[in-house]
């Protein structure tokens, strides 16, 4: 994928004239790179940030390395848009299923309503087949690695802009929590949210954890339970990180499936989250507070 279209290619790209483009980008409606000859350049996470915002519809997908963009944009029924992701999943139709999920995002979803709405109830669905059919672990697998693929291509469009500061955000799975799909989507919500996020993993020691904490000095630290082991040991180690978060006045936020088995303090750093909106939210609310990164008093 290029990483700058011209005036001209955005234009073709969202079958606009190249004068609109112009005008938009002397207006300021489209921030733009100068060569060393003066010539216009847009960065391609700017250029998608323009048509999400205007919920403009492309007709050369490809110029913007999007080739397996759907045309059906503009069609936004969450009820449809559940419904018709499950579907392609179970029928195998990979290709059809990661266009449906980038073109809700180029539509102006965020990445975490999309993962919150028609990933969650598709998976969710698929992952009951099993009860009933051996081939159900195979649709699942197949099905978690399409999404994976589809959220992961979408974080080139959000992730901070080169020369840009960002607040640092790491996190995991606790230790014996093998799922791996939560954690890519949090890494790019964070980043649609502007942090600088790193996914350290699935079933992570909490104690690599607090290292990469000390070694980076996030403002904010997102651990998944989606599986939980020892809910005793997890709670206590889940301290000793908050303990050493507070430092620099940093943010834990648990959220997953069982994050409810888990016993943590009483503390303005610390918050819980039911899905990825409420991720969003939380992490908005660090951004707010100007307190990321912000040393302890």
């Amino acid at each position: 994928m290029s990483q700058f279209v011209s005036p001209k290619e955005l234009a073709t790209a969202i079958g606009a004239s190249e004068s609109s483009l112009k005008r938009w980008v002397d207006n300021g409606h489209l921030a733009v790179n100068r060569t060393a000859g003066g010539h216009r350049r847009i960065p391609v996470p700017e250029a998608i940030r323009f048509i999400r915002q205007r919920k403009l519809t492309v007709v050369r997908p490809d110029i913007l390395g999007l080739g397996g963009l759907t045309e059906s944009q503009g069609d936004t029924d969450p009820a449809t848009d559940e419904e018709r992701l499950h579907e392609l999943l179970v029928n195998g139709r990979l290709l059809e299923a990661r266009s449906l999920i980038t073109s809700l995002f180029m539509q102006g979803a965020s990445i975490a309503s999309i993962a919150d709405g028609p990933i969650t109830h598709a998976l969710e669905r698929i992952g009951t087949i099993w009860k009933h059919s051996k081939e159900g672990i195979v649709v699942e697998h197949r099905a978690l690695e399409a999404c994976i693929y589809a959220v992961n291509a979408l974080r080139p469009y959000v992730e901070p802009r080169e020369g840009v500061t960002a607040p640092i955000a790491i996190g995991s799975s606790l230790p014996s929590d093998p799922y791996v799909l939560p954690n890519q989507i949090a890494a790019a919500v964070l980043e649609e949210c502007g942090y600088a996020a790193t996914n350290l993993g699935a079933d992570l020691p909490t104690s690599l954890l607090m290292d990469e904490a000390r070694r980076l000095r996030p403002a904010l630290v997102w651990v998944s339970a989606s599986l939980v082991v020892d809910p005793e040991t997890a709670s206590r180690e889940l301290s000793e990180l908050l303990d050493i978060l507070s430092g620099w006045n940093a943010t834990l936020i648990v959220g997953g499936r069982e994050a409810d088995r888990l016993t943590l303090p009483e503390s303005p750093l610390v918050g819980r989250c039911s899905g990825m909106v409420d991720l969003m939210a939380a992490a908005d609310r660090v951004l707010a507070s100007g307190r990321a990164g912000e040393p302890a008093a």
